[in-house]
């Protein structure tokens, strides 16, 4: 049976709270002084269109060119029709970003092992 976290702080005794809040404030100190990570991420707009792990920073521009030229064609075109702000036409267009994360974000948020 699963519980969300929610519920199961609430069955805890107020030892036991103060127990898990040490022990979980230990866990994130531990996890914040890890080395940090790369994640290379290929967005267009608002969105991500993907994350590549540090060392894959070949195949995030792989992927960044091959979407560049035709969404910067499309975007350069209903720029120059409509004029709309010049930081909307930046989003809009193909870039790279990259994230600095912990070790412990890197493995269980961005790119956890599968099962």
């Amino acid at each position: 049976m699963r519980i969300g976290t929610d519920q199961w702080v609430e069955t805890l005794t107020l030892d036991q709270l103060r127990y898990a809040r040490d022990q979980i404030a230990l866990k994130i100190q531990a996890a914040e002084a890890q080395p940090k990570r790369c994640v290379w991420r290929v967005c267009r707009g608002g969105l991500a269109e993907g994350n590549y792990r540090e060392e894959d920073f070949e195949k995030a521009a792989d992927h960044l060119l091959r979407i560049f030229k035709e969404r910067f064609i499309k975007e350069a075109q209903r720029f120059t029709e409509h004029h709309y702000g010049t930081l909307r036409f930046e989003r809009e267009v193909p870039h790279m970003s990259v994230e600095l994360v912990s070790q412990f974000e890197y493995e269980t948020e961005w790119f956890p092992a599968k099962p």
